[in-house]
């Protein structure tokens, strides 16, 4: 009997719970918070409308000089390239660096919100169409790395260079193998009740400074990461609905992403500029290596002592490799 008893005692706790997890939510709405990314937008920053979306835009340097696209990695923002855009806009250049939707100061919601690599090439593109820009050298860091070779596959005829920094490019070496995958964490996600959990425990754990030690882990040279530099990259989550932004991010339907293969990057003939920190231990210096093997017409470098963020790690010999690179490969007809 003290047995049945204790049963239906925590059967009746494991029902209020549930009641609680599905009723509260419904009845007691997230309140609004966040402020407006126009606010905390840099002085040479502007919102552009790319496919619906108000994605931040960063431009400097000579509007009739080369285009250069800067685009940031997984959880970055255009804060990445802070003392590269000053090095290119004195060489020349046309220098854009843009946040790409959801990160940074762009757009957090969204039906066509570009969750995938592929997605994220297509959306490049179309930064570029809305900027009337018809050709333009694609340097991209991390994740953004990976997002330029899915682009340089796709529309090579839009991309004048490569650059590759610290790239996280996914390579198969032979057929394309599909990562086809069930959309349940993303279907869970998307449950108003774990949505409005998960956005009350983001809002009360997830702060700038709750994650500084995990984005040092980035860095080789902890010198390179100041109270400033942690500040920067914080910025993303002050703007409203920066919490629906994080699900999207971690929780999408990973189906979408599919690897290049050996092949299709062999086939890129793009001036391609491959540099990497030799201690980067969120993107394997190998990597590097194998975009080494495999692309045609590139020029490799690789930084000692220097880990996942070269350009801020080391931004004087970055900038200097990365302006000799653009120098020393002249433009060609498409």
């Amino acid at each position: 009997m003290r047995a049945k008893r204790i049963l239906r005692t925590l059967g009746l706790i494991l029902l209020t719970l549930l009641v609680i997890f599905l009723v509260v939510p419904a009845l007691v709405p997230l309140p609004v918070i966040g402020a407006d990314p126009e606010l905390l937008a840099d002085s040479d920053g502007r919102f552009v409308t790319v496919n619906g979306l108000e994605t931040y835009v960063r431009e400097t340097g000579d509007p009739a000089g080369e285009p250069i696209m800067l685009l940031h990695g997984w959880g970055g923002a255009t804060v990445t390239y802070d003392q590269t855009i000053p090095a290119l806009a004195d060489a020349g250049y046309r220098v854009i660096a843009f946040d790409r939707p959801p990160y940074g100061l762009s757009a957090k919601v969204g039906d066509n919100l570009p969750l995938s690599v592929t997605d994220q090439a297509h959306f490049t593109i179309a930064v570029m169409d809305a900027l009337n820009i018809e050709r333009a050298t694609l340097v991209g860091h991390s994740m953004g790395g990976g997002v330029i070779a899915y682009a340089a596959v796709l529309y090579p005829e839009r991309i004048n260079r490569l650059v590759f920094v610290d790239g996280a490019v996914r390579v198969v070496e032979n057929d394309v193998i599909s990562t086809q995958g069930s959309p349940v964490l993303s279907s869970i996600a998307n449950f108003y009740a774990v949505e409005w959990w998960a956005r009350l425990g983001m809002r009360a754990f997830l702060r700038p400074d709750s994650l500084a030690g995990f984005q040092r882990t980035a860095y080789y040279d902890q010198a390179a990461v100041t109270d400033e530099t942690i500040a920067a990259y914080g910025r993303a989550l002050q703007v409203e609905n920066w919490d629906r932004a994080v699900l999207d991010i971690f929780f999408r339907d990973p189906s979408v992403d599919i690897p290049l293969t050996a092949d299709q990057l062999r086939a890129v003939m793009i001036p391609s500029l491959i540099v990497w920190g030799e201690n980067d231990t969120w993107v394997s210096p190998e990597i590097g290596v194998t975009l080494r093997d495999l692309l045609p017409n590139d020029t490799y470098v690789t930084y000692p002592q220097v880990g996942h963020l070269p350009m801020e790690e080391v931004p004087e010999q970055f900038n200097a490799d990365l302006v000799a690179f653009l120098e020393s490969t002249p433009l060609t007809a498409p």
